[in-house]
């Protein structure tokens, strides 16, 4: 009989013990996560130019000013052409005293803000002083501090724009060059002035800029 007992005993311990085991399994540790994330995308810089509102200004028997004409056509007949789509403006005829006005608007059509940069050039052909004689001024309407060949100060916003009033004139005192057997020469044969806008991020240095477009310091 004792024999039996022991062996009974022996037998409860083993399946108190396994009691344990799965009791102990069954515990768990109370914890939580939480997880944040980075996004990241990047602005545009871009801009777009518009030439707009041409006036043409020619002298009149009353008037040694130029006086606008109320039409595309110069007082002795010369003519000018807008060509909105293609960014160009063709003044066909002019003679001394002829002028035209038009306004070049800048917009920044990207979604970051921007510094402008804007640079003309003009080539003419013709007579000895004909160069001198076809004046130019650009006036900003919305920034009289602006400068052109320098890189604006303040910069444009994201849909923001600036506008200038551009005159080209041949001045009142150009004169008809004839050659040695007497024929009239053409004064100016061809001219063109040409409008370059540049466009960088509103927060780099004029360096940065002038180094990201390979521009020299002074354009």
């Amino acid at each position: 009989m004792k024999t039996r007992k022991t062996a009974l005993l022996t037998a409860g311990l083993t399946i108190a013990l396994c009691a344990a085991v799965i009791v102990g399994s069954t515990f768990a540790i109370f914890g939580a996560s939480t997880t944040r994330e980075v996004t990241v995308t990047t602005g545009s810089v871009d801009v777009s130019a518009q030439f707009g509102d041409l006036t043409l200004y020619s002298l009149t028997p009353e008037s040694s000013e130029a006086q606008p004409t109320g039409s595309l056509s110069f007082g002795a007949g010369g003519t000018a052409a807008l060509d909105s789509a293609g960014g160009s403006i063709a003044l066909t005829g002019i003679v001394p005293g002829d002028r035209a006005e038009f306004t070049l608007t800048i917009t920044n059509t990207g979604t970051s803000a921007a510094r402008c940069l804007i640079v003309y050039e003009s080539s003419v052909t013709g007579v000895e002083g004909a160069q001198d004689a076809l004046n130019y001024s650009v006036t900003a309407a919305d920034d009289p501090d602006f400068s052109f060949g320098s890189w604006s100060a303040d910069p444009l916003a994201a849909g923001e724009s600036i506008s200038f009033v551009i005159s080209v004139e041949l001045d009142k005192s150009a004169v008809q060059v004839t050659d040695e057997e007497g024929n009239v020469q053409t004064f100016i044969t061809q001219a063109t002035v040409a409008f370059t806008v540049y466009a960088g991020q509103a927060n780099a240095s004029d360096a940065d800029l002038n180094g990201a477009l390979g521009l020299t310091p002074a354009p």
